[in-house]
């Protein structure tokens, strides 16, 4: 069997293409507000917020919910108080005006919208809608059960490359959980087996460059999203500037999102690089794991790993993902 890798924030490629066929099916409209699928959201200002900017990370909710007496690693393990938590948040930009990173808010909000229009869970969906037609189900798990916990690699936070870190930015501090690293929580049996929606995606780099394969064309018979559905997700092309993520990377960087994918600007120095074809669009996850597809050539990447790279300021431009990615398109 194939180990699996909790690639964090690249589970949101799938989260992504879970949601749209959600959307192709009619269950779910772009334009419509959240509040009219999950009316407990409209409070504190949010009921005009539509799933669109949710998606586009617009919402203005990026916080991480914050619990007096509860600590991160519960609050990823209990589903339903994350959920109640994040319903009860209040913009801390007008929704619609700025571009922050939803990290963790845009998962909980998209189960949210799964549970209120097809009865199952993010996890279910990926599951039955993506990992069973492509025949990945033993590679592929949002919620890992305890029985492959054995395959599962181990990740580990690379150790700071200098000593005089940088201060960040406060915002960050309130988007992103610090109480301990990242790499901790994500290795604690009950963690690995929760369902985070947009964070703790087990899967294998062939199953994940599947997944992507299968947005762009046929993979053994199955294609998950029709070509006029992710023509549907690119006309909600953004280009906001993201300040999350700005406040990161030691270079200014592009963000354009279409509903949660990032989307290729074909420049080395961006996070949003996935090659020469501007066409291209997949999503990066904390450490440098990434997924991708890229329609000119026709073909679906994945990289997972369990190093992750974390320092900060962080160097796209350096990451191995550039040269995996030269290499492969060198080589076709």
């Amino acid at each position: 069997m194939r180990p699996l890798f909790t690639i964090c924030s690249a589970t949101k490629g799938v989260l992504a293409s879970a949601i749209h066929i959600l959307a192709e099916r009619g269950l779910i409209k772009y334009a419509q507000t959240v509040a009219h699928y999950w009316p407990e959201f409209a409070v504190e200002g949010k009921g005009d917020i539509t799933v669109a900017q949710t998606l586009n990370h617009l919402a203005g909710i990026p916080q991480f919910p914050r619990v007096e007496g509860i600590t991160t690693e519960a609050i990823f393990i209990d589903i339903d108080l994350a959920l109640a938590e994040v319903a009860k948040l209040k913009p801390i930009f007008a929704p619609g005006t700025r571009a922050v990173y939803h990290g963790l808010t845009i998962g909980w909000i998209a189960e949210a919208l799964a549970r209120a229009v097809d009865g199952r869970s993010m996890g279910q969906i990926v599951h039955d809608e993506i990992a069973v037609p492509l025949g990945i189900e033993a590679e592929m798990f949002l919620g890992t059960p305890e029985s492959e916990h054995q395959r599962m690699a181990t990740p580990f936070d690379m150790p700071p490359l200098r000593n005089d870190m940088p201060s960040l930015d406060p915002l960050i501090l309130q988007c992103v959980p610090l109480d301990e690293p990242l790499a901790n929580i994500l290795n604690r049996s009950q963690v690995r087996s929760a369902q985070i929606p947009s964070a703790n995606l087990s899967v294998s780099a062939r199953a994940l460059a599947k997944h992507y394969a299968a947005l762009i064309g046929e993979v053994d018979g199955v294609r998950i999203l029709s070509e006029t559905q992710l023509e549907r997700v690119f006309l909600n092309r953004v280009e906001f500037k993201d300040l999350f993520l700005n406040g990161l990377f030691s270079r200014i960087q592009s963000t354009p999102r279409a509903l949660v994918y990032m989307l290729n600007t074909g420049n080395i120095k961006d996070q949003s690089f996935y090659g020469p074809n501007l066409g291209a669009f997949g999503h990066d996850g904390y450490g440098g794991a990434f997924g991708c597809a890229d329609p000119e050539e026709k073909i679906g990447l994945g990289y997972t790993k369990t190093l992750l790279y974390g320092a900060l300021p962080q160097d796209s431009e350096g990451a191995s993902k550039v040269e995996i990615i030269r290499a492969i398109y060198e080589n076709l």
